[in-house]
């Protein structure tokens, strides 16, 4: 029996289209792309041809962008296995979160929105800290995924420390379900690897980054 191989359609891309403008994301035009670019001097780490579609939404300081690996020029997804959908989240120019890179593969779609709207709630409900009521930020553990909330006030805190909050502190039920049970999908993936003896470098670190010719514009 002959196995159907799996793509993704217009409609598809349609309905991620529709999805995010109703949650209030902007799609980043070619005119942004291009400024970005020019004010920052960037170069791709690697070959690429076309110009995919991505959205971005603000809040509280931070924007969450989605890169969907759709070609609106050519009117088709990128060729599967030579790229991966996106969410992260940016302050200014920094990357402070990237979800993990999601394939096309069944299910994507769901994964994708569900990673934008989760990470859409989060600058929108970015905490306060306790102590000094200040704005929280992301950051992350050295060498590993796990994120959490810090503020750095410390001279604002009793003890003179810094104070921590959950990555994912206050997260509706449904949402935190979704993540749990994401996360519990990658653990199996790596206990699974462990005991095969094998190596996997993590997406976080073999991920290319796109060159900064002009650093100093960073925002």
């Amino acid at each position: 029996m002959e196995v159907k191989k799996f793509e993704l359609t217009r409609e598809d891309y349609i309905f991620v289209v529709a999805t995010l403008l109703s949650w209030g994301f902007k799609r980043i035009t070619k005119k942004d792309s291009y400024t970005t670019f020019r004010r920052l001097d960037l170069s791709p780490p690697r070959d690429i041809t076309g110009a995919e579609v991505g959205f971005s939404y603000t809040a509280n300081g931070y924007t969450v962008v989605v890169w969907t690996t759709y070609l609106e020029a050519e009117g088709k997804w990128r060729d599967t296995a030579t790229d991966a959908c996106w969410v992260l989240i940016r302050e200014g120019d920094v990357e402070k979160y990237f979800a993990k890179p999601m394939p096309r593969i069944p299910g994507v779609i769901v994964k994708l929105l569900s990673y934008a709207w989760i990470s859409k709630w989060k600058v929108d409900n970015r905490p306060l800290c306790d102590h000094c009521s200040g704005y929280m930020h992301i950051t992350r553990k050295t060498g590993s995924r796990q994120y959490y909330w810090i503020c750095e006030n410390n001279h604002h805190h009793v003890g003179n420390k810094s104070k921590f909050k959950s990555w994912d502190c206050n997260l509706p039920p449904k949402a935190q379900l979704f993540l749990d049970k994401r996360r519990e999908l990658s653990k199996n993936y790596r206990d699974r690897i462990k005991k095969e003896k094998k190596v996997v470098v993590p997406a976080a670190v073999k991920r290319k980054r796109w060159p900064i010719g002009k650093p100093y514009n960073k925002t």
